[in-house]
């Protein structure tokens, strides 16, 4: 299994993140006098964006859903059962404090000093759940790094709405709660562009399936989501990638091989019905 003590491979995926719903994300309450009460976040030259944070979020969020139906389903990939743990919760963690410091005594007492750091790496490693060791916990870093999805160059004027606070008791409005919040129309695209550092071929065909599902127009982004705001798909897809072979060559000049995101996928469900975990 990868890990980061040297260059495996590296994958860039870019997409059009394509808004079918009007979409807001908002910065918190507005200081300005007579701005909005909740604008969207911005950038220092007033363009609208999606920070990374927020996407990373909502596909591990996806990610872990669906990971938690296949455990359910004691699917398998190279023999190790398919989980996601809950990363807030630190009783619940795949590796929490007590089970780090348990490890550190082990291999303390099993390996050489200069073994340690390796050992206990791989240690963690085997242990992590399948979300963890793609999306990163406390104990690792992740092999996802998502960039800010700034506008496609095509300017956009953002929208004023009206809103309501409901009283939470009498499920009706609240007299004087009367709001109002910025939105990004429908129809605008952003640039969403990841890198996938060493990562099991395997792997990217699971993370592929969550990018397969916003392709889909499955995912919802940003707040009021119970309101219709967030949906949207992901076009245009491309896949690069580098492998260590081809390290010079990336140094040199940043050359990049085309590759196939839905190979990746076939491959997986093939090594997936071949250990008999998922029906044709």
């Amino acid at each position: 299994m990868s890990d980061f003590s040297s260059f495996d491979n590296r994958y860039y995926i870019i997409a059009d993140i394509v808004m079918e719903r009007p979409l807001h994300i908002g910065r918190g309450a507005s200081l300005e006098p007579i701005g909005t009460d909740l604008p969207v976040i911005k950038t220092p030259d007033d363009k609208p964006y999606i920070p990374g944070s927020s996407i990373k979020g909502v596909l591990r969020t996806q990610f872990e859903k669906y990971v938690r139906t296949m455990f359910s389903q004691n699917v398998k990939l190279n023999g190790k059962q398919l989980n996601a743990c809950d990363i807030l919760d630190e009783k619940n963690r795949c590796i929490t404090v007590k089970k780090r410091t348990d490890f550190e005594k082990e291999v303390k007492q099993t390996y050489k000093k200069e073994e340690y750091d390796e050992k206990l790496t791989q240690k963690i490693i085997e242990n992590s759940c399948t979300a963890c060791i793609l999306f990163g916990s406390h104990e690792m870093a992740s092999k996802i790094y998502i960039k800010d999805a700034f506008l496609d160059n095509v300017p956009i004027k953002t929208e004023i709405r009206d809103g309501v606070a409901i009283d939470r008791d009498t499920g009706t409005a609240k007299s004087g709660a009367k709001f109002d919040y910025e939105i990004v129309p429908a129809g605008t695209s952003f640039k969403f562009e990841a890198i996938i550092e060493n990562v099991e071929l395997l792997e990217l065909g699971l993370f592929a399936l969550i990018l397969k599902s916003w392709e889909r127009g499955e995912i919802v982004i940003g707040g009021k989501t119970s309101a219709g705001m967030g949906w949207g798909m992901l076009k245009n897809i491309e896949l690069k990638c580098v492998e260590k072979s081809d390290i010079i060559d990336f140094l040199v000049s940043g050359k990049k091989k085309p590759a196939d995101l839905n190979e990746f996928v076939n491959q997986l469900r093939k090594k997936l019905k071949k250990e008999g975990d998922v029906h044709a």
